[in-house]
């Protein structure tokens, strides 16, 4: 026992002769550590969720459809929504508006120090088109000497050229004029700034591949993230990213609005014209004959007609949009938007027209950034095929039993009318006209 104390003590007193070279070690990494941590660009993460609302309107004649792996349901609309956030055209929108392609920076002995958030010394009006600055790249170096004169080059080793500001530059993408920004110039008089043009389509790719989007598993809210060195950057991006989601799913919504406005349109102009022509064979009808009052007519064979014309009336109204929207559906090339909420009391075929009108809108827009051998795309084209045909089924259903209901009421009609034409004909011809007005 006592050797071994012995031998620790030995051990420990023959690193003690070294006690300079640990000190000086520490303090070493310690130096390390702090240019390190004060040179390095910091990143930031900044997070958000969203939470994807179900539509409460889905038909129960769907759920055959649950089973199908094609159409699973919650998962497969999740999947949807992430791809439509991770399309292209929103992230082109979000660098354009948030105008991400032009950076500024402080040039420094160890680090640059990038601009953010409207704090720029001096602002660039690009005289060429906006369809060639958006695919340009380009930078070039300012040294501002005043609020009014700064140097300009391309080439931080070659001279620079003294300009004014307000004044024109040529340069490789078009003239661009600098105006100042009175506000914060002076904080970088006699600094240098590296501005940075980059084609918006690169940029846009960029944060497309760095914006993190992911959902749990029969979870409907989407987690976003991204990691930037500029927090108030990462949060802008994000905000705007979920502001122009939300506006293409306003957009797609008033499409849908839209197109069954059109189509109730025509169905009412139909409508007015069939009743405008039923108000003059009145007209025409009581003139020719003198005949002032109705009242006095009526009776219950007339109540009998009028209702029977009624139910006719509004069973051909029905048979006409369903065979309307038969002919619609059957007519597309491809797939398109289709009228919803047209008056059609089969809620099933609304219903389907309802989920049918929410992939297209999905399809088309990642479409705009994809093709139509992108997996989703095929995914979202077999839901869609097996939507139209279900709802060309129900339709051809639907104006079968129609055709039946139309026929059985008009045989009725016809029976009650046959004890009403044994008026006199001037009444029975008024009493037709008046039916007609009735329904």
């Amino acid at each position: 026992m006592n050797d071994s104390e012995l031998d620790l003590k030995d051990l420990i007193t023959s690193y003690l002769k070294y006690w300079k070279w640990f000190v000086f070690s520490v303090v070493i990494f310690v130096f390390l550590a702090f240019v390190f941590l004060r040179y390095s660009t910091p990143q930031y993460s900044a997070t958000a969720k969203i939470q994807i609302l179900e539509d409460k309107g889905a038909s129960s004649e769907l759920s055959v459809l649950q089973d199908l792996d094609i159409f699973s349901g919650s998962n497969t609309k999740m999947e949807d929504e992430i791809e439509l956030l991770r399309a292209r055209d929103n992230f082109l929108q979000v660098v354009k508006k948030l105008k991400l392609n032009v950076r500024y920076f402080v040039l420094g002995n160890i680090r640059d120090r990038e601009l953010y958030g409207g704090r720029f010394p001096f602002a660039i009006n690009f005289i060429s088109a906006d369809s060639i600055i958006n695919r340009s790249q380009h930078s070039f170096f300012v040294d501002i000497k005043s609020d009014t004169s700064f140097q300009y080059g391309e080439d931080e080793d070659l001279p620079f050229k003294n300009h004014d500001f307000g004044s024109q530059i040529q340069t490789k993408i078009g003239n661009i004029i600098l105006v100042p920004n009175t506000e914060f110039i002076d904080d970088y008089e006699n600094s240098r700034l590296k501005v940075v043009v980059s084609p918006i389509p690169k940029v846009a790719s960029s944060y497309g591949q760095r914006v993190s989007l992911s959902s749990a598993e029969k979870s409907n809210i989407i987690n976003i993230s991204l990691t930037d060195p500029i927090q108030k950057r990462a949060e802008d991006i994000i905000d705007e990213l979920i502001e122009t989601n939300n506006e293409n799913a306003v957009a797609d919504k008033k499409a849908i609005a839209d197109r069954t406005t059109r189509f109730i349109n025509d169905r009412i102009t139909e409508i007015y014209s069939n009743l405008s022509s039923v108000d003059e064979s009145a007209e025409s009808f009581k003139e020719s004959r003198g005949i002032a009052d109705l009242g006095s007519q009526s009776n219950v064979n007339f109540n009998q007609s009028a209702a029977g014309e009624k139910q006719l009336q509004e069973a051909n109204i029905q048979l006409n949009i369903a065979n309307s929207m038969k002919d619609l559906i059957s007519n597309q090339n491809g797939y398109d938007i289709v009228p919803t909420n047209v008056g059609l009391n089969d809620q099933g075929i609304s219903s389907a027209a309802q989920r049918y009108n929410e992939l297209v809108a999905r399809r088309n827009r990642l479409l705009e950034s994809s093709n139509e051998k992108n997996p989703v795309i095929v995914n979202l084209d077999q839901q869609l095929e097996i939507l139209k045909r279900g709802m060309q089924s129900s339709l051809n259903n639907v104006t079968n039993n129609l055709d039946l209901q139309v026929n059985s009421l008009s045989k009725q009609l016809s029976q009650i009318n046959s004890r009403i034409y044994a008026a006199p004909s001037n009444e029975r011809a008024l009493r037709d006209i008046s039916r007609k007005q009735q329904t």
